[in-house]
C-alpha cells in the first residue's frame, strides 16, 4: 500500500504547528522532556551513593518517570502514594522471608496479602504495586537483606520526590485553557441544537426532523461529561501550581463547576422538550409555532449571553440582553384545546424553557457578581 509523502508532509506539519501554539501536543512534548530530565537527574543521584546499594539505583529514574504526572498535585500526591506502598511492599516482603518457610509459600502469601493491602482506598488505583514490590524482593533473594532493603526504599523515595520536584519547578501544566475550550465547545453545540429546534419549530417540522433534534439533544449528555473531566482537571491543575500569573489570567467563571451543572440541567430540559416536539409530529406533521420558535430562540441567545460575559469575568453593564428570570409564556394562540394532548405537549415545552431561561438568568446574576 502506497503512501502519499504529502500526506506524512502535512501531518508533520500540523504535529510543528501544534508544538508553536498552547495545546495537548506542546504539553505532550513538555512533559516527555520533564520526565526525561527527572530520569536523568535522578540516576545520577542515585549513582553518586557508590556502594553496594548502588545496584539498585534503577528504582531512583523509574520512581521519577511515574511521579511527572498531569497536574503538580497529583505529582506530589503520587509520589507519597508511591512511597507508601513501596513501604509497605518492602516489609511484607521482609515479613515473609522472616516468618514463612521456602520461597514459594512466601511468594504465594505476599501476593494475596499485598493484593487486599493495596485494596485501601489511599492506594488508588496502583495499590497492587504493594503485592509487585514484595514479590520482586522476595524472588530475588533481597528480601531478608535490611540493607538491601533500606536502600529499596531509600531510591524510590528519592526518585518520586525528583519527579515531582521537577514537574513542579518546570513548566508546571496548567490546563485551564482546555477548561475553557470545552466549554465554549459545549456551549456553541447546545446553541445549535437550540437554534436548530427554534428553525424547524418556526417553519412546521415533522417526524424526520425532529428525531434529529432528540439524537442532537440527547448527544449533549456525553459532551457534558467530557467539559465536567475537563473543568474538574482544570482546577486541579491550579492546585499547588506556582505559575499564578497565568492562573489569574485564564481563569474565569466559565470554567467553574457550578457552571457545567447550570448547562447539565440545561440539557436536560433540551433533551425533554425535543422528545415532546417528537412525540407531537409522530402523530401528525405539526404547523409553525412562532411563539415556542420565539422561547427556544431566547435560551440560546441566553447561553450566548452569558458565556460572553463569563468568558470576559465582567458585565457589560447595559443589561439589553441579560436572561431574563420572569419569562410571559406565549398565548396558546390557536393551537388547539387546552385539554387536548398537544396542547399539553406545548405548554410542558414552554414550561421547561421558561425554567431554562430563569436558571440561565440566575447564573448571569452570579457571573456578573464573580
Amino acid at each position: 500500500m502506497r503512501v502519499d509523502p504529502r500526506a506524512r508532509d502535512r501531518a508533520a506539519g500540523r504535529f510543528l504547528g501544534g508544538l508553536r501554539r498552547d495545546g495537548r501536543e506542546r504539553e505532550t512534548v513538555v512533559q516527555a522532556g520533564k520526565a526525561a530530565l527527572a530520569a536523568v537527574l535522578a540516576l545520577l543521584v542515585a549513582r553518586a551513593t557508590g556502594g553496594p546499594a548502588a545496584e539498585h539505583a534503577f528504582l531512583a529514574p523509574y520512581a521519577a518517570v511515574l511521579a511527572v504526572a498531569t497536574t503538580v498535585r497529583r505529582s506530589w500526591s503520587g509520589a507519597a502514594r508511591q512511597a507508601a506502598m513501596v513501604v509497605a511492599g518492602v516489609l511484607l516482603a521482609f515479613t515473609a522471608a522472616r516468618v514463612l518457610p521456602g520461597v514459594l509459600v512466601g511468594l504465594a502469601a505476599v501476593v494475596v496479602v499485598g493484593l487486599l493491602a493495596g485494596r485501601w482506598r489511599r492506594f488508588g488505583d496502583d495499590g497492587y504495586w504493594v503485592a509487585i514490590t514484595a514479590l520482586l524482593l522476595l524472588v530475588n533473594g533481597s528480601a531478608a537483606e535490611p540493607g538491601g532493603l533500606l536502600s529499596w526504599v531509600l531510591f524510590s523515595v528519592t526518585g518520586s520526590v525528583i519527579g515531582a520536584l521537577v514537574n513542579t519547578v518546570v513548566l508546571p501544566p496548567l490546563h485551564l485553557r482546555d477548561a475553557r475550550a470545552a466549554m465554549q465547545s459545549l456551549a456553541a453545540q447546545v446553541t445549535g441544537v437550540l437554534r436548530e429546534m427554534a428553525d424547524g419549530v418556526g417553519e412546521g417540522w415533522g417526524p424526520t426532523r425532529s428525531v434529529r433534534w432528540v439524537h442532537g439533544a440527547r448527544g449533549l449528555r456525553l459532551t457534558i461529561r467530557r467539559t465536567d473531566d475537563a473543568v474538574w482537571d482544570g482546577r486541579d491543575s491550579a492546585r499547588w501550581n506556582p505559575r499564578r500569573r497565568g492562573i489569574d489570567r485564564t481563569g474565569s467563571p466559565l470554567t467553574e463547576h457550578g457552571t457545567v451543572e447550570r448547562f447539565d440541567r440545561l440539557t436536560e430540559r433540551v433533551v425533554h422538550v425535543a422528545v415532546l416536539l417528537h412525540d407531537l409530529a409522530e402523530g401528525a406533521d405539526q404547523p409553525p409555532d412562532p411563539g415556542l420558535a420565539e422561547l427556544l430562540g431566547r435560551v440560546a441567545s441566553a447561553v450566548d449571553v452569558l458565556c460572553a460575559r463569563a468568558a470576559a469575568g465582567t458585565d457589560r453593564g447595559d443589561g439589553a440582553d441579560a436572561p431574563d428570570e420572569a419569562v410571559e409564556l406565549p398565548a396558546e394562540g390557536g393551537r388547539g384545546d387546552p385539554g387536548a394532548e398537544p396542547a399539553h405537549a406545548r405548554a410542558a415545552c414552554l414550561i421547561t424553557l421558561s425554567d431554562a431561561l430563569g436558571d440561565l438568568g440566575r447564573s448571569g446574576d452570579a457571573v456578573r457578581g464573580a
